[in-house]
């Protein structure tokens, strides 16, 4: 289910908007434990025209569960939610996470989402541990369970509606404050793939991963991330 999930949640992107793959790097092919490897990490880069920045992490394990995260983050303040997308298959087990944060900015864009919630809100729901940010999302996110052509459906017409907002939406600069803010609490306060980040990179490797990799900021200067010759890295 995750790859195919993958190929049509990507062939809906390049059919929404402009999308151009960012070039690999050391973050692109992970494995955890380093010489068992157990866990595979597959990490790909977009930049989305119009919009932002896009991830993609596929996760396979020697355990059976195949993961995917999509995270779609308005990186230059566009006004509508911050959406992470998260799939999970493990035999029979599958779920998949429509998460939409509007950050504390209540007049963002959000209407096509808020009707395809109601085509959707009947699958059954997915029993979750509490956490601090379940509070924080948006009353249409869909945290659901079902077949896999139902999730599979569920998570690319997600996709579809929240590209068709962008036309409708425009930069905001306290909104990129409030993303910034947003990013920190899921940094300090932990989020869903805090454990399995942690394993693999260690505290601080998380946090740049985070900023530059997840949920990057337009214009932002990372002070940790310093070539040999002083000069500063710009996401």
């Amino acid at each position: 289910m995750i790859t195919e999930l993958k190929t049509r949640m990507m062939e809906t992107v390049e059919g929404a908007v402009k999308c151009e793959a960012l070039p690999e790097d050391s973050w692109t092919e992970m494995s955890f434990p380093s010489l068992i490897k157990l866990m595979r990490f597959r990490v790909d880069r977009y930049s989305l025209e119009g919009f932002g920045k896009l991830m993609t992490m596929h996760t396979t394990t020697k355990m059976g569960m195949e993961l995917l995260t999509m995270s779609f983050m308005p990186s230059s303040g566009l006004t509508v939610p911050y959406l992470l997308v998260d799939a999970m298959t493990m035999k029979e087990k599958r779920c998949v996470f429509v998460e939409y944060y509007g950050c504390g900015n209540t007049s963002l864009v959000n209407d096509p989402l808020e009707e395809l919630y109601e085509t959707y809100r009947l699958l059954p729901d997915y029993s979750e541990k509490p956490n601090w940010y379940v509070s924080e999302r948006e009353s249409y996110s869909l945290i659901k369970t079902g077949t896999e052509s139902q999730l599979t459906s569920m998570a690319v017409d997600s996709v579809k509606a929240y590209l068709s907002m962008i036309p409708s939406a425009h930069e905001d600069e306290e909104y990129k404050k409030q993303l910034t803010a947003f990013r920190q609490r899921m940094i300090d306060e932990g989020n869903p793939s805090s454990s399995t980040l942690h394993l693999l990179l260690g505290k601080v490797g998380t946090e740049r991963f985070m900023k530059q990799v997840v949920m990057p900021i337009d214009g932002e200067v990372l002070p940790e991330d310093r070539d040999k010759r002083g000069s500063k890295w710009i996401v």
